[in-house]
C-alpha cells in the first residue's frame, strides 16, 4: 500500500485547517483540542511519527471541552512546530487538491467475517479500511456514532474498532448499547488516543474485550485481526459442534432455525429442512459393536461435508439422525440435493469385523411456508415425511409436499445504476447482464438518468435485494438527497448504496458516509474493479 498517499492527504488536511484558522480572529481550546488530538492517532498510524509525537506533547496543556478563546497570535505561537513541518513539507511537495486519494479498489475477498470501524477521522478509517481490504477483509466504516449503531444492529460485525471521541455520541454510550446486543461474540475493541487507566478500565468494565492505543502499527493491526478471528472460530467451533462427528450440534441447529425462520418472515426468502436418519443403524451396532458405529457415523458425517453445497448447514439431531438447514432453497431444490448425497452414501463402503458392509440412510424434506413457519412445525413435518421413507422401503428421500407454489430458485439482485451520464450507464449495465447466474443468485440491471425518475420509479420489491451505484453530482437531485430518501426508507441489510464520486476532497466521503453510504467509488474508474466491488457488496447481503 501506498503509505504516501495518505501522509499527503493528511499534510493537506492539517494545511486546509490552519487556512480556516486563519480567517477568524479567534478559535477555541477546544477546537485546537480536537485537531491534536486526530493529529496524534492518525499520523502515526500512517507513519508520521514526528507529527503525531507533537499532536501528543502539545495536547498535555489542554483541555477537552474548554471554550477558552485563543487569538491568532496565540495559536500560531503555540502550533509553531507543527506549522513549521508544514511550511517545509509545502515547500518541497506542493500541497496542491488531491484525486483519487480516499480510494483504492481493491480485490475484496469473499470472507463472510467482517470489520466494522467507527471513527471520526476519514483520513484514519480509510488508512484502516485499505490496510485490511488488502489482507482480504471486508470492512465497513461509519463516521459517527449513529452509524456505527445502525450497522452494528443490521449486520453483526465479527469485530468493531470504536474510537471514544466522537461528533454525535460518546464512544462509552455506543459501547454500552454494543453490550446490550452482544449475544454473537463480536469482538470489540476500543481505539482512542487517550489510553488513561480510568479509559481502559471505564472501556473492559464496559464489555470491551480490548483497548488499543493510537496510534496503530500496521503489522499489530493485522495480526490482531487474525489473531481474533481465529480465536473467534475456535470459540463457536467448540461450543456448536458435536464431538464424535465434528458437525454442527443440535444447539446450533436451533439457533439457525430460528434465523432461517425470521430472514424468511422479514424477506419472504424461502428455505427448507430436511431430517435424515441411518437405515438399520442398530443392527450395525449389534453386529459390529458401538466402535464400529461411531465409525459409520464418522464416515457418513464427511461424506456429507465433502459433497454437501457450501450455503447448507448440516447438524447431528441425535443417535444416527441429523438435520439438513438449506437456505434459499425451495422443497424440490432440497429433494435433489438429498438424492445426490443419498447416492454418494449408498455406494460407500464400511469395514467392521474383516467384512465390508453399506449403509444407507432415509430423509424427510420440508420447504418453510406461511403455514408452517415454526420451528417445531417443520420439524415436525420433515419427520413425517421421513417416517414415510422409513415405512416405504427407507433408502429415499420423500418430499412432504409434493406440490410447491411460488418457487423461487435463487435471490434476485438487482443492480441499480443512477448516472446522468450514458456511457457510465451503458459501461455498467451491459457489463452486468453478461454475467453468469450463480447457485445463489440472480443478477438484474436498471439504470436511471436522474435521481427523481428513480425514486419516482416502482423499483423496490421485498423479496429482491439491491446494490445502488448512485452519482454524486446529478441534474434535478444531488446524489446526496437521493440517499437520503433511500435511507428514509431502507436499512444496509436489503439495499447496499455505494457511491459513484469525482469530487475532490474528503469532505463529500464524509457526507456520503454520515448519510447512510456503506461504500464510494471515485471516478473515472476500471469496470473490472468495480466488478470486485460488487463481488464484496453481494457476499456482504447473504452475511
Amino acid at each position: 500500500m501506498e503509505m504516501e498517499k495518505y501522509q499527503r492527504m493528511i499534510y493537506k488536511r492539517i494545511y486546509d485547517t490552519f487556512q480556516s484558522w486563519n480567517k477568524s480572529d479567534f478559535i477555541s481550546e477546544r477546537e485546537i483540542y480536537s485537531f491534536l488530538h486526530s493529529l496524534k492517532g492518525t499520523a502515526g498510524s500512517i507513519g508520521l511519527h514526528e507529527l503525531s509525537s507533537m499532536g501528543s506533547e502539545k495536547l498535555e496543556s489542554l483541555t477537552e471541552t474548554s471554550e477558552k478563546q485563543w487569538s491568532r497570535k496565540e495559536w500560531k505561537n503555540y502550533l509553531s512546530p507543527i506549522i513549521e513541518a508544514i511550511s517545509f513539507y509545502q515547500t518541497n511537495y506542493p500541497i496542491q487538491p488531491l484525486d483519487n486519494t480516499l480510494v483504492q479498489v481493491t480485490n475484496y475477498a469473499t470472507n463472510r467475517e467482517f470489520i466494522l470501524v467507527i471513527d471520526d477521522d476519514v483520513i484514519f478509517i480509510s488508512y484502516i479500511k485499505t490496510v485490511l481490504e488488502e489482507q482480504g477483509y471486508a470492512v465497513l466504516v461509519a463516521h459517527n456514532g449513529k452509524r456505527g449503531l445502525e450497522l452494528i444492529y443490521e449486520l453483526r460485525p465479527s469485530i468493531v474498532f470504536l474510537d471514544i471521541m466522537l461528533p454525535d455520541i460518546n464512544g462509552f454510550s455506543i459501547l454500552q448499547n454494543i453490550k446490550k446486543i452482544n449475544k454473537d461474540r463480536m469482538f470489540v475493541a476500543v481505539m482512542s488516543v487517550n489510553d488513561n487507566k480510568e479509559n481502559r478500565l471505564r472501556a473492559y468494565e464496559m464489555g470491551a474485550l480490548d483497548f488499543i492505543a493510537k496510534p496503530i502499527d500496521q503489522e499489530i493491526l493485522i495480526a490482531y485481526v487474525k489473531n481474533r478471528l481465529a480465536y473467534k472460530k475456535e470459540l463457536e467451533h467448540s461450543i456448536v459442534i458435536d464431538e464424535l462427528t465434528q458437525v454442527y450440534n443440535r444447539k446450533f441447529m436451533d439457533s439457525q432455525l430460528q434465523k432461517l425462520i425470521q430472514l424468511s418472515t422479514r424477506n419472504n426468502e424461502p428455505f427448507s429442512a430436511v431430517i435424515a436418519d441411518l437405515d438399520y443403524f442398530k443392527k450395525v451396532n449389534d453386529t459390529y459393536g458401538h466402535l464400529v458405529g461411531d465409525e459409520v457415523l464418522k464416515g457418513f458425517a464427511t461424506l456429507v461435508k465433502d459433497a454437501k453445497r457450501e450455503q447448507d448447514i448440516f447438524c447431528r439431531y441425535g443417535g444416527e439422525e441429523f438435520v439438513f438447514l438449506m437456505p434459499q432453497t425451495s422443497g424440490e431444490e432440497a429433494y435433489r440435493v438429498m438424492e445426490r448425497l443419498r447416492t454418494l452414501m449408498e455406494q460407500k463402503y464400511f469395514d467392521g469385523n474383516g467384512t465390508t458392509f453399506q449403509v444407507t440412510f432415509s430423509a424427510g424434506v420440508v420447504e418453510a411456508t406461511a403455514a408452517n413457519l415454526h420451528p417445531k412445525k417443520l420439524l415436525e413435518e420433515a419427520d413425517q415425511a421421513l417416517y414415510h421413507a422409513k415405512q416405504s422401503g427407507r433408502n429415499q428421500t420423500i418430499l412432504f409436499n409434493h406440490i410447491t407454489k411460488g418457487i423461487k430458485k435463487r435471490v434476485n439482485i438487482k443492480i441499480i445504476v443512477i448516472d446522468d451520464v450514458s456511457v457510465i450507464r451503458s459501461l455498467i449495465v451491459n457489463y452486468f447482464k453478461n454475467w453468469e447466474v450463480s447457485e445463489q443468485y440472480e443478477i438484474e440491471v436498471m439504470d436511471f438518468s436522474d435521481g427523481i425518475s428513480f425514486l419516482n420509479a416502482d423499483w423496490y420489491k421485498e423479496n429482491s435485494k439491491y446494490i445502488i451505484l448512485l452519482d454524486g453530482i446529478m441534474p434535478k437531485m444531488d446524489g446526496i438527497e437521493v440517499l437520503k430518501k433511500i435511507r428514509e426508507k431502507h436499512s444496509s441489510s436489503d439495499v447496499i448504496v455505494s457511491m459513484l464520486t469525482g469530487r475532490k476532497g474528503e469532505e463529500y466521503v464524509l457526507q456520503a458516509l454520515e448519510n447512510g453510504a456503506d461504500d464510494y467509488i471515485v471516478k473515472p474508474f476500471n469496470i473490472a474493479d468495480v466488478s470486485n466491488r460488487i463481488i464484496s457488496l453481494i457476499n456482504r447481503l447473504f452475511m
